[in-house]
């Protein structure tokens, strides 16, 4: 019979009912439960191959995390339903999550949502040159296919660490500890899992959408998920978190007009 590891030692039955999981630099997070978010033992406990038995939360008397016996498809339906729970599950008690470095398999959930990215950035870029009578997608000028890709990529990808600059630098002002910054991986696997609503820009393909304002949905369905992403991994109010990403929001569109504004002047 085995238990699962905590993230850090064991906690006493004291710290048990009265401990909450926050962001902090100085210290690994506990695993937690996800109906209340206070430190847990173990997630469950193992009776040979196969046979677990879930931990009940000494504060809350739920099962402490019960996605350990639901699949992907749960639990991506509640993320669609913006459940704090399953973030809890994700980004605190799934400990490959919270490594030094983003995880491999994240690391490539992220590289497709650029992807997904570039293909939303020359959506927009063609509806608003249609919109101003330009046939030219960059600058109203003659580029090829592959520079106009290229350039849409780059843009992208700075998109990206712009978004997670701006999530972190709001995020040491908000818990006022500047040694936030070594747990960019944590904040960036945040923003990664719970920008899942990218991927529903593969309908704008199958369906051949030509509305301007699908993007713009996609983009808020991206907010709300990461305001209850950052919300959990930060243990705030939803107000702060939203507070947060839109800080960070607004300093990826400085960075991205000023990449613009700067390439209309080179090409």
């Amino acid at each position: 019979m085995t238990e699962s590891q905590p993230a850090s030692g064991r906690a006493s039955p004291q710290s048990l009912d009265t401990s909450r999981s926050t962001l902090q630099p100085d210290r690994q997070l506990k695993q937690v439960c996800i109906e209340c978010g206070h430190a847990v033992s173990s997630l469950f406990t193992e009776y040979g191959v196969g046979h677990i038995r879930l931990t009940q939360c000494t504060f809350c008397k739920s099962f402490a995390d019960k996605y350990v016996e639901h699949d992907v498809v749960i639990q991506f339906i509640d993320m669609l339903l913006h459940k704090p729970q399953v973030y809890r599950h994700l980004l605190i008690n799934k400990l490959e999550f919270r490594q030094q470095f983003v995880e491999r398999n994240v690391s490539k959930l992220g590289i497709l949502l650029v992807l997904f990215n570039v293909y939303i950035d020359w959506f927009r870029l063609e509806e608003g040159g249609r919109l101003r009578g330009q046939r030219e997608l960059l600058f109203g000028k003659q580029h090829s296919f592959g520079t106009q890709y290229l350039f849409i990529l780059l843009v992208s990808a700075v998109d990206a660490v712009a978004l997670l600059a701006g999530n972190l630098l709001a995020s040491i002002v908000l818990q006022r500890n500047i040694r936030l910054v070594k747990r960019w991986a944590m904040v960036s696997t945040a923003l990664i899992v719970s920008s899942f609503g990218k991927v529903l820009v593969i309908l704008l393909v199958i369906w051949d959408y030509h509305e301007i304002y699908y993007p713009w949905l996609l983009d808020f369905l991206q907010f709300t998920s990461q305001t209850t992403a950052i919300s959990v991994l930060l243990d705030t109010s939803v107000l702060w978190a939203g507070l947060v990403v839109i800080f960070s929001v607004a300093f990826k569109q400085l960075v991205h007009y000023a990449v613009i504004y700067t390439s209309s002047l080179l090409f």
